[in-house]
């Protein structure tokens, strides 16, 4: 397997009628300065999941990630992360990474949206292969926005830090 990188979820889009849903994550840290995020279309369903795995409070009864992370504890073993592996056109594919109660590591094949609420429930990380970043990531159009308003800054900062009172001065007329 390809180097991985940690993940975070930045924001959950959970769409409705012709509003597609959607998960982006982007790198957990700055390290790499790819100003990548990496969007993940999926069902409205599978979004909200994500967004109840989110809400710690909303667990009256156990939703399936819930109950898939309690069945792995219960049998010894831990989530220890989740890799969203591999892209396919739109399709991208995930694993749980579970180590069992012997040790052994174990890659199961997982829909990306259930692998995210499982590690959410698990508080483990979920990881992206830099292959899946480089084929399918995005700019982070408001972190390259926000480069751009700190460069016009610094420029402007550096051009009112070089004024003299010549260039106050009108030109003369002849």
């Amino acid at each position: 397997m390809d180097h991985m990188v940690e993940m975070t979820l930045r924001n959950l889009i959970v769409g409705g009628g012709p509003i597609p849903s959607a998960i982006i994550l982007q790198p957990a840290s700055d390290e790499n300065d790819s100003e990548l995020v990496l969007p993940i279309s999926v069902g409205t369903v599978d979004a909200a999941n994500v967004a109840r795995a989110t809400n710690a409070d909303d667990h009256k009864r156990p939703a399936t990630h819930a109950l898939l992370v309690d069945t792995i504890d219960a049998l010894g073993g831990e989530l220890e992360s989740v890799s969203i592996t591999r892209v396919e056109g739109a399709t991208f594919f995930a694993t749980l990474d579970v180590r069992s109660a012997t040790g052994e590591q174990h890659h199961i094949d997982a829909r990306p949206s259930d692998a995210i609420s499982a590690a959410i429930e698990a508080d483990a990380p979920v990881l992206a292969s830099e292959d899946v970043l480089e084929c399918a990531g995005l700019p982070d159009f408001a972190a390259v926005e926000r480069d751009e308003q700190e460069r016009e800054a610094a420029e402007f900062h550096n051009f009112v830090e070089n004024l003299t009172p010549d260039d106050f001065k009108a030109p003369k007329q002849s």
